[in-house]
């Protein structure tokens, strides 16, 4: 009786009733796919609502996919320190706004365009193309996904999307507008330049006494120097017990039997035959018969056959290769009809040959590594009691750290950038997390709490404060000497660029002459470009320069990188022909309808808002950003 009944279940009919059945359970109330009571909400719009349990799940999958700088996991309390929590709030509060709104103006997605949704997805049927309620199941689990939650997103997407149409179906580009744009767009130029720099121009001399001491008094608030701490600190991380690890022979030769076929076996290949139909039906009509292992030439329906060995990319379409390729396919399993070309092709797996083993003497080393990383950590985690029990007796930074066998590290006073008088700056420093804001809350003497995250600790003192001062005009003399000549190269640069360009555009001078005057050479594109299409590598400057231009022969003079002044002269100006324009209109209409169509929905968003009554319960989400700190 099972065998019949799974049958049935596995048929396009029944697929498509158990999706009708699963929706309409969720819209009758059955589970809280769309809607639940507000008065826990965290946020709700009419029949709509979001309790914490959705909030908390929807986290729950986002978080599957977000890691921290190093690729671990991020806890639902590091999400909330970085914003994540609050952004989903705001996504959902938006989604459920929309939502209500589509509601009251019965244009929601319909059970039956979600089950249709559903049945359609080839993430969801069977190695024949029919929707699989068992896989469905199965791949919604994996996810971290209940059905109704599931289907409310769906739901929820289809609706939003149906809204975001709203604006951009009753939007037509005039014919004008869109040939004007592609006028704008569609316009090559060229041009010319060389880079004149500080270093072809006459040298600075020395600035008077009377020069340095007015650029004395007009920088003084640059020139006063910020406080600075002298700081000692130790660092304990799972490296500094590498060196105590003790792997074994043993160990390597166990964990390398263990993670063999997963890490250090090549991919296999597969033996399958391939059975070419001219169209779906006829395909399925010969699964049973290819499932029973008939051979090839029996086949009579099948346009072609061929039996061929190798990897995935020998199937030329793709939900086939990973079907047939994936860990979990048999010898003998049928895959397909899948379209290829203007055939559907059926694939029966034949057999598995497994790949080549990496020898163990060739990945000793990295074993040995991983494996010493692994037992380091082990004793990271072991000292940390010892490093509590030392620091909770009062004991100074040297003492503690003699105690768990690691040195302490001294470093010049630095502010609160981790920036020495000279300007240098000290890695542990900025690398600790909130090092530097902890250093200044305590006093001379004073050392901070233990702090860290996983496989690293840190614990500092304030061992010298330096107060903040404004140095002596003498103790800055050369300094001053040096900003002087700066800023004298850099108007010298500037006045002369004005005068060539002035030269240039009066008609007594060209680039060329200006060029050689000053020891330079000219330089061209190699090619018209566009504004729209810059391949090209140039400077920024540059390109703005020559599409400022109105004609062809004005000349700019441009800022370019430090000390130089880039002097350019656009040489050509070509506008698209007719025909060209009429081919470009159709790119540039639709580029003003998504644009303006974006700027509708925003606006269409607004009104929305005014329109419908979106509840926010502040009290309910801050409960549960609370309980975020103590459930990690």
């Amino acid at each position: 009786m099972l065998t019949p009944l799974r049958n049935m279940l596995r048929s396009p009919a029944a697929g498509g009733i158990f999706v009708i059945v699963i929706i309409a359970m969720a819209a009758w109330g059955v589970t809280d796919i769309f809607a639940g009571g507000a008065g826990n909400s965290l946020v709700s719009s009419g029949d709509r609502a979001v309790s914490d349990r959705t909030f908390d799940s929807t986290l729950e999958r986002i978080l599957r996919t977000q890691t921290d700088e190093r690729g671990r996991s991020l806890t639902k309390e590091e999400a909330m320190e970085r914003g994540i929590v609050d952004r989903l709030y705001q996504d959902l509060s938006r989604e459920t706004l929309l939502s209500a709104y589509a509601d009251k103006q019965g244009i929601s997605a319909t059970t039956g365009a979600i089950a249709e949704r559903i049945r359609t997805d080839p993430l969801f049927q069977d190695t024949t193309g029919v929707f699989d309620p068992f896989r469905y199941a199965q791949l919604l689990d994996t996810n971290g996904y209940r059905e109704a939650d599931y289907e409310a997103d769906l739901e929820s997407e289809m609706t939003l999307t149906r809204l975001q149409r709203v604006p951009i179906e009753g939007l037509k580009v005039p014919t004008a507008l869109a040939r004007l744009q592609a006028a704008y767009s569609g316009e090559q130029r060229g041009a010319s330049w060389f880079i004149l720099e500080d270093s072809n121009l006459p040298e600075i001399g020395e600035p008077s006494e009377e020069e340095l001491q007015a650029l004395y008094e007009s920088r003084k608030n640059l020139l006063r120097e910020p406080e600075r701490r002298g700081i000692s600190l130790i660092h304990l991380t799972a490296d500094d017990f590498i060196s105590e690890s003790e792997v074994t022979e043993d160990d390597i030769l166990a964990f390398y039997d263990a993670y063999k076929a997963e890490r250090y076996t090549g991919p296999d290949t597969r033996t399958f035959t391939e059975f070419v139909f001219p169209n779906e039906s006829v395909a399925r009509a010969a699964l049973g018969r290819i499932a029973g292992g008939a051979a090839p030439e029996s086949i009579e329906t099948a346009t072609a056959t061929q039996e061929r060995t190798g990897r995935r990319e020998l199937i030329a379409n793709d939900r086939l290769s990973e079907q047939v390729f994936s860990p979990g396919a048999q010898t003998g399993s049928i895959h397909g009809p899948q379209p290829v070309a203007d055939s559907y092709v059926v694939i029966r797996l034949e057999s598995i040959t497994p790949g080549d083993a990496t020898p163990l003497e060739i990945v000793r080393e990295e074993i040995e590594t991983e494996l010493a990383r692994d037992l380091a950590i082990g004793l990271f985690y072991d000292a940390l009691p010892q490093f509590d029990d030392l620091l909770g007796t009062g004991a100074d930074l040297e003492t503690i750290a003699e105690g768990i066998g690691t040195p302490v590290l001294s470093f010049a006073p630095v502010d609160t950038n981790g920036t020495t008088k000279d300007g240098s700056r000290y890695l542990p420093l900025v690398t600790a997390p909130g090092l530097l804001q902890m250093i200044y809350s305590q006093a001379e003497g004073q050392k901070t709490e233990r702090f860290g995250e996983d496989e690293s600790t840190w614990l500092a003192r304030v061992d010298t404060i330096v107060p903040e001062r404004l140095p002596a005009f003498e103790d800055v003399r050369d300094t001053l000497v040096t900003a002087w000549k700066q800023q004298q190269q850099a108007e010298q640069l500037q006045s002369v660029a004005a005068e060539i360009e002035a030269a240039i555009a009066s008609g007594e001078s060209t680039l060329e002459l200006e060029a050689a005057k000053y020891d330079t050479v000219v330089e061209s594109l190699p090619r018209p470009i566009t504004r729209t299409n810059i391949d090209l590598q140039m400077p920024q400057p540059l390109i703005s320069g020559m599409f400022a231009a109105t004609a062809e022969g004005d000349t700019f003079a441009l800022a370019g990188l430090q000390n130089q002044m880039i002097i350019m002269q656009v040489t050509s100006i070509d506008r698209p022909s007719e025909e060209t324009l009429d081919v470009l209109a159709q790119t540039s209409a639709l580029e003003i309808q998504n644009g303006v169509a974006e700027d509708l929905f925003a606006a269409y968003v607004l009104s929305i808002a005014a329109d419908i009554d979106l509840n926010t319960n502040a009290a309910a989400f801050d409960a549960y950003k609370r309980s975020l700190v103590t459930d990690q």
